[in-house]
């Protein structure tokens, strides 16, 4: 835990403090024993009653000053545990951030928000009870066995032989919880991880009346969850009673050496009373210290996991180069590609491909023949295996990432929008713009039209990932916040599937006005949409099999000739039916 430790710096004099509270609390508990045998001793055994209103009173003080010392030892704790576990989260989040698509994958999404959530609330409580209870304890242990034995010496010998009893047991709960206490996170990742994937795609599962499969697959991930926690519930519970157990036999023993002194006249019954409270303080520190390091063991557990995310180092790092790229020009050399502990043959195969500033180049090939794939080399959600990628005649790799993806626009294949209203989510694109810049951008991607049919217009409320919209109101919201960026580089991914011909048709000619001088790259299954691209390049199994424009690749690709006659033959078809 010694590298979180850096969170605690920030938060150090509510920790000092909270520390120097609890101290003047435990001194003012600690006397009240004491107070009570006086009162016992020299007030009720002699019948003095200004005695007991003496030491009444100062009990009565130590017990009004010792309330409001803890009271305030706990606002400072909660103060310094709130505030570390917020810079916590914040650190992890970007660094999160920071992580490629290969390191995020790796932990899975359900992993990450269980160790941005659970794991550091937990480390919060662990803070807490470190500064409050784990800290308390071992003062009132060690300054209860300091007075049972300034008091009288001989009867702290049961105490001393029943504290190695208690620490073996303590000891053996945690090497038997500890392992345990990491399996229920990991538990926790995979209920987590079922849950997520059935919300995310809770359309598809109500699609295929997949509900009771995904109920089943929740449920064994919940029993494993469970069985586990009930395990390590079971071990917490049953040693309570062996603690308390042992705690009465020590009890019993100091009674029976307490009687034997007081008919010896060796020490008084108010003693033996104080006595008797200290030895239950001692035994029951040692408790509750046993279950605070479990706690504390826990807090271990939550920490490695943390650490094990700050301990990745992003494989995709910034440049040195700040600027921006001057032009859109783009260079594949000799790229080939995996994907990180992927098995089988490279993605793609050394691409050569050039493409000119402001030129509009379209991407066709079959499902899986590596398109995607191509195109996020240029921002670098992934870095290629093999060759190099240049962007205005620089490695992309010499450029900050910022620079770089600021100059890129994408439209992704898969279309995400967040939680806001319209006109926040086409102002990803640039936050700054004005409300005319964003209708022009919406206008151009064909989107007007359905946003002016809400009430609400651009204010419009959209749901967590857009399932209030349909796909093709989705793609031309996504198409909207990609031009007001006003990139260098525009990507279009299979951008416009989910509207109709005539629709894209018009979406396409609007952006043809607005993308000049812009270098556009267009992944699409439909002829339609790439005849009027300068240049069509297809790929098949990773390999660039034709370039050119369309009617140079109707005479010299029998490939996509292919295409376009399995296009033809299937208008055709539908033109017959309807």
């Amino acid at each position: 835990m010694r590298r979180l430790l850096k969170f605690l710096k920030p938060q150090l004099f509510w920790l000092l403090l909270s520390s120097a509270l609890m101290v003047l609390e435990i001194s003012m508990d600690l006397m009240q024993p004491k107070l009570m045998s006086q009162i016992v001793d020299e007030g009720v055994t002699l019948s003095n009653q200004d005695a007991i209103r003496h030491y009444g009173v100062r009990m009565l003080i130590f017990a009004i000053i010792g309330l409001f010392a803890g009271f305030a030892s706990s606002v400072c704790s909660s103060r310094a545990a709130l505030s570390f576990g917020n810079d916590m989260r914040r650190s992890l989040f970007r660094h999160i951030q920071r992580l490629s698509f290969a390191e995020t994958d790796k932990f899975t999404t359900g992993s990450l928000v269980t160790r941005l959530t659970r794991d550091i609330t937990i480390l919060q409580h662990g803070l807490i009870m470190i500064t409050r209870m784990l800290f308390r304890t071992p003062i009132v242990l060690l300054g209860s066995i300091y007075l049972v034995m300034v008091t009288n010496p001989g009867i702290s010998i049961p105490l001393l032989a029943a504290a190695p009893v208690l620490s073996a047991i303590v000891v053996w709960r945690i090497k038997i919880t500890r392992p345990l206490y990491k399996q229920i996170q990991t538990r926790l990742d995979d209920v987590n991880i079922v849950m997520q994937e059935n919300l995310t795609g809770i359309r598809v599962v109500k699609a295929f009346a997949s509900e009771p499969h995904e109920r089943e697959r929740f449920d064994e991930a919940n029993e494993r969850l469970t069985e586990t926690s009930v395990k390590t519930g079971k071990i917490m519970v049953a040693l309570g009673p062996w603690l308390s157990f042992v705690q009465y036999l020590t009890v019993i023993a100091i009674v029976f050496i307490s009687a034997r002194d007081i008919n010896r006249g060796l020490i008084k019954i108010g003693e033996v009373s104080a006595i008797i409270n200290y030895a239950t303080q001692v035994m029951m520190s040692l408790i509750t210290l046993s279950t605070q390091i479990m706690h504390l063991t826990r807090a271990m557990v939550s920490s490695q996991r943390i650490n094990e995310v700050f301990d990745t180092a992003p494989s995709i790092t910034s440049g040195p180069i700040d600027e921006p790229p001057p032009d859109g020009s783009i260079e594949f050399r000799n790229v080939s590609f995996k994907y990180p502990a992927a098995a089988g043959d490279p993605v793609l195969r050394n691409i050569a491909l050039s493409i000119r500033s402001g030129e509009h180049i379209a991407i066709m090939g079959s499902t899986g023949a590596g398109k995607t794939s191509l195109v996020n080399l240029l921002p670098r959600f992934y870095d290629p295996t093999e060759g190099e990628v240049f962007v205005g005649g620089m490695d992309v790799r010499k450029y900050s990432l910022d620079a770089l993806r600021n100059s890129i626009g994408i439209v992704m294949q898969e279309t995400r929008l967040f939680f806001g209203n319209i006109a926040e989510n086409i102002r990803w694109g640039n936050e700054n713009a004005t409300d005319e810049e964003v209708e022009h951008a919406a206008r151009i991607a064909g989107a007007t039209k359905f946003i002016d049919q809400f009430p609400h217009g651009y204010e419009t409320k959209i749901a967590q990932g857009g399932v209030t919209l349909s796909g093709g109101q989705k793609q031309r919201l996504s198409i909207a916040r990609a031009i007001l960026k006003k990139p260098k580089i525009l990507i279009l991914d299979d951008s416009t599937s989910a509207v109709d011909v005539i629709t894209e048709a018009k979406i396409q000619s609007a952006l043809r006005g607005e993308m000049e001088g812009m270098t556009v790259i267009k992944i699409a299954q439909r002829v339609s949409s790439v005849m009027d691209a300068d240049r069509i390049v297809l790929i098949e199994d990773g390999i660039i099999t034709g370039i050119g424009p369309h009617e140079e690749l109707k005479r010299t690709s029998a490939a996509y000739r292919d295409i376009c006659d399995s296009q033809d033959s299937l208008r055709g078809l539908n033109e017959n039916e309807s």
